[in-house]
């Protein structure tokens, strides 16, 4: 039987409606079974007709597009892609579209549409049939789960991790970390990487950081440059930590929870025997700017066994090397697993290839982060701190 995705349509232009409708509806697996001309219409149509993926425009007439997004998510959660404009004064709405749990987001046209319809469209089905598949992956079995989530008793885990020959790929023509000695950096570390689905994730993970947090955090977020510093504005408003947008050449300090600014690399670098941020172009790796990859290694290259590295929902393959580099050089690495990933692609692979030594749903994850930054008087080699008969035991109960 042939697999048909069922959208809806809800946007206040006539004209977007229609060349939209039409443009998806040419694709042999997408039918458009309605349209909605305000977010009245959208949430009483989303909810008569429960469609697969919805394609949302957050302004509108009556009831806007972030107002029906809570109501829809409440009482049917669908998959909802959201029309974004280049506009200071939406670009807001789009940020909280997403941390309330939007499947993604597409910048409409800016210009002549017939001129920028071909790249528009072959976007948006991509994202539509990524969203379908997002759906699905939710239903998956219980017993497969379990099969891909090992048992991380601490010291097991250790000890098949060093009897394993771990080959060390470089893709994108990055550097290979050398790991250079750690002394006198009087500071642990967290860094997260994160693609669609991550703002939520993110989002629900970071508002539980308590203030008195030893740890600084960056993160790699895929998103839009245009979105960066309304992310972070967002983020700061319920975080106890400082949350900003990363600068080039500034110190990392304690308190502050660090974003890798939209369409800029991210790493760590070391100057005076403090470390210091670098942001910088460069080519796309793994088809991402900003990339995990970067991030991590130097990570693993400056902080060795001082880091603990995370991957969250997303697609592709994005931060299994830097994440394995961060387990290679000693510290501890966590990957996000099929029970709560809106999109299981990158904590899958990482998981696929050994670089996840901890592998729990994400409202787990902060119990690490806490325990990890406590664990200060601890020398990282000593796991102890994870607290087997703790936290490790309710993850295998989850699972």
């Amino acid at each position: 039987m042939k697999m048909v995705i069922r959208v809806i349509v809800a946007d206040d232009s006539s004209y977007q409606r229609t060349m939209i409708s039409k443009m998806i509806s040419e694709h042999e697996k997408i039918e458009v079974i309605d349209t909605a001309r305000n977010g009245e219409e959208a949430v009483e149509k989303v909810l008569k007709f429960q469609p697969d993926v919805l394609l949302l425009d957050l302004i509108m007439p009556k009831l806007g597009g972030l107002e029906a997004l809570k109501r829809i998510r409440l009482k049917y959660p669908v998959p909802t892609i959201v029309f974004s404009v280049l506009d200071p004064k939406t670009l807001d709405s789009s940020v909280k579209a997403l941390l309330l749990g939007a499947f993604d987001y597409i910048i409409k046209p800016g210009g002549i549409w017939k001129v920028e319809l071909p790249k528009f469209k072959k976007q948006l089905i991509s994202k539509i049939i990524l969203a379908y598949k997002s759906k699905k992956i939710k239903q998956f079995n219980k017993k497969s789960e379990k099969k891909i989530i090992p048992d991380i008793k601490t010291q097991k885990r250790i000890n098949t991790f060093k009897s394993e020959k771990i080959k060390y790929e470089i893709k994108e023509n990055f550097p290979k970390p050398t790991f250079k000695n750690n002394k006198g950096l009087n500071l642990d570390i967290i860094v997260i990487g994160t693609s669609v689905g991550g703002p939520k994730t993110l989002r629900s993970i970071l508002k539980k950081i308590p203030k008195k947090f030893t740890c600084p955090i960056l993160i790699v977020q895929h998103l839009n440059s245009n979105f960066m510093e309304m992310f972070a504005n967002n983020l700061n408003e319920i975080c106890k930590l400082n949350v900003k947008v990363a600068e080039n050449d500034e110190i990392i300090h304690s308190g502050n929870i660090y974003l890798a600014p939209g369409g800029k690399h991210m790493e760590i670098i070391r100057r005076n025997n403090k470390p210091l941020i670098r942001v910088f172009t460069g080519d796309p790796i793994n088809f991402c700017k900003p990339s995990v990859d970067p991030l991590f290694i130097s990570a693993a290259r400056i902080f060795k066994n001082q880091v603990l590295g995370i991957i969250l929902t997303g697609i592709g393959f994005d931060g299994t090397e830097g994440l394995k580099a961060i387990r290679l050089a000693g510290g501890i690495t966590i990957a996000e697993s099929q029970e709560t990933c809106v999109v299981f692609g990158m904590p899958k692979v990482a998981i696929e290839k050994g670089a996840a030594e901890i592998i729990v749903p994400n409202y787990q994850i902060i119990d690490y982060m806490v325990k990890f930054s406590n664990r200060f008087k601890y020398r990282i080699s000593d796991r102890s701190y994870l607290g087997e008969g703790d936290i490790n035991e309710r993850g295998n109960e989850t699972n």
